[in-house]
């Protein structure tokens, strides 16, 4: 399933925002929860967050000018499973004596 990731209201009087920089790389595995991206207005930096895991197609550039509710990037959730398997496996191993 294909996220469609939209600039939200940061207040009632502001309709436009600049993406100031994205935390990651068009393509990248993201997880549910994860800052993508810094969306600043003229008094605030706010966090861009991914609503569900999955590989991220970024549709703005850093600097540009948008506005709220337009579209920031795509979440491709097909990809939701590899982002689980890439997480690190920790094994451990007990020795008992007697």
């Amino acid at each position: 399933m294909i996220l469609e990731i939209r600039i939200p209201s940061p207040g009632e009087s502001i309709t436009e925002v600049a993406i100031g920089s994205w935390l990651v790389e068009d393509g990248d595995l993201v997880d549910k929860d994860q800052e993508i991206a810094d969306v600043e207005t003229d008094k605030a930096t706010l966090p861009l967050i991914t609503p569900a895991a999955g590989k991220i197609k970024i549709a703005v550039k850093p600097g540009e000018k948008i506005k709220v509710g337009d579209l920031a990037c795509m979440i491709d959730t097909s990809f939701a499973a590899a982002v689980t398997e890439e997480e690190p496996k920790i094994q451990l191993h007990l020795r008992i004596i007697f």
